[in-house]
C-alpha cells in the first residue's frame, strides 16, 4: 500500500512538473493571454476574447470518472494513515505525561531529601568543629598544666 502512494506521489509530480509553473495552461494556452494590461503574476487577462477561444481554466477541465475515483481514494489512503499517525502521537504524548508526572515526583524527593542531607552534614560538621575545638582547649590546659608543674618546684 506504501508503495502504491508512493508511486502515486512520483507521478503527480512528474505531471505538476511537466505542467511547470503557468497554473495548469499549456504553452498553447498562454499566447490567447497576453495583454498590455498588468493583472496579476498568477492569472492572465482573458477579457478581450471570444468564450470560444478562451481554453478551460484547470478547476473547468473534465476528469475521468476513474481519474475522479482515484484521487478520492490517495486521499482516502493518506486521511487514513494521518489518523493511524495521530492515534500514535496521541499514545506516545500520554507516555510522555506520565513520565512528566514521575519525574515531577521525583524531582519534590529529590529536593526534600537533598535538603535533609544537607542540614544533616551541616550539623555534623558544626558538631566536628566544636570537638576539634574543645580538643584543642583540652591540649591546651594539659600543656600548661604539665609546663607548670615542671617549672614551679
Amino acid at each position: 500500500m506504501k508503495k502504491k502512494h508512493k508511486q502515486e506521489k512520483k507521478a503527480k509530480k512528474e505531471k505538476k512538473n511537466k505542467k511547470g509553473k503557468d497554473n495548469g495552461y499549456s504553452e498553447d494556452d498562454l499566447y490567447l493571454f497576453e495583454s498590455n494590461e498588468v493583472h496579476s503574476a498568477s492569472t492572465p487577462n482573458i477579457k478581450n476574447l471570444p468564450e470560444e477561444i478562451v481554453p478551460l481554466r484547470p478547476a473547468q477541465r473534465t476528469k475521468s470518472l476513474d481519474e475522479l475515483r482515484e484521487e478520492a481514494q490517495e486521499v482516502t489512503d493518506i486521511m487514513m494513515d494521518n489518523v493511524v499517525k495521530i492515534r500514535d502521537r496521541e499514545g506516545k504524548l500520554d507516555d510522555l505525561c506520565e513520565k512528566a508526572e514521575s519525574l515531577n515526583a521525583t524531582t519534590e524527593m529529590f529536593q526534600k531529601t537533598s535538603v535533609s542531607i544537607r542540614r544533616k552534614q551541616w550539623l555534623k560538621n558544626k558538631k566536628r568543629t566544636i570537638m576539634l575545638i574543645a580538643a584543642g582547649v583540652c591540649c591546651l590546659i594539659i600543656i600548661t598544666i604539665v609546663l607548670m608543674i615542671l617549672f614551679i618546684p
